[in-house]
């Protein structure tokens, strides 16, 4: 177990969920990330190098230079490497439709630790990752694709077909990318379902109605079994980061439940983290 900076959370184990992935550290020299003039290139070098306390970092970021990131670097998160790119509070700041999520802007920079509140860093403009993850501190601990004390993770490993991409790019491409049936992925633990779309990725938009995810589910229970054959017309439940639901609900993070549900979930909004490695 690792206890982070300040003493401010904790991480155990790893246990790897379906669609998840592997990652490592090895040794090595080079800046530690302990001032602006010691910025390191990125939080892999810094476990490369042996760092593995969890906590705020300068980073080298690419094109703006060095800025303080929160970073994850103990092992049990899946190897560590995780820079934080955006944290959300329970609110609609990063719904489905906030330029947040396709622009190059930023939002409290000064707020990089895990406490609660919104921000979005210049990691989410600038650095090229092929992995991704997700903290919901408010949610059940030890559930999802990896066990920790800090609350639910979600993992997805080689998000982009394993080519390094930035977030804001991927993003404003606007396309919707199927990974795996979502009841059958590790971070549904906790969500409301229902028995058909079962959509699991990301920029989910259902057919004829605006019920759309950044990243996370796609539902309905009208026939058609897994998606893209389902009957995505009424969609009743929603679920993820970055969401919109035709119901009229716009949440930076949550579940939402309109009807029909075979599994009923948290149903609210969420506070989340998000990380590119």
């Amino acid at each position: 177990m690792s206890i982070g900076v300040s003493g401010k959370h904790s991480a155990i184990g790893a246990n790897l969920g379906k669609f998840g992935g592997g990652g490592g550290a090895g040794g090595g020299g080079g800046p530690d990330g302990s001032s602006a003039g010691q910025a390191a290139a990125s939080a892999q070098a810094l476990v490369n190098r042996g760092i593995s306390q969890d906590g705020t970092y300068w980073i080298d970021v690419p094109s703006v230079g060095p800025r303080q990131i929160y970073c994850l670097l103990d092992g049990s998160w899946n190897g560590g490497g995780w820079m934080m790119v955006m944290k959300a509070t329970r609110g609609s700041t990063f719904q489905w439709g906030s330029s947040y999520w396709t622009s190059n802007n930023t939002l409290n920079e000064g707020s990089a630790n895990t406490n609660d509140g919104d921000a979005k860093f210049e990691t989410f403009n600038r650095y090229a990752g092929t992995d991704l993850l997700a903290v919901w501190p408010d949610l059940g601990n030890n559930r999802g694709c990896l066990q920790s004390s800090r609350g639910t993770v979600w993992l997805q490993n080689n998000f982009n077909s394993g080519s390094a991409t930035i977030l804001r790019s991927f993003f404003a491409a606007d396309n919707e990318i199927f990974m795996g049936d979502a009841s059958q992925w590790c971070g549904v633990t906790g969500f409301s379902q229902q028995r058909d779309v079962r959509f699991y990725g990301f920029g989910y938009r259902a057919s004829g109605v605006d019920t759309r995810t950044r990243w996370g589910f796609g539902w309905n229970e009208n026939g058609g079994g897994l998606w893209p054959n389902a009957n995505e017309g009424s969609n009743d439940v929603a679920g993820g980061i970055g969401m919109v639901h035709r119901g009229g609900a716009r949440y930076s993070a949550g579940d939402y439940i309109g009807c029909c549900q075979n599994v009923t979930g948290f149903n609210r909004t969420a506070r989340v983290e998000m990380y590119i490695r």
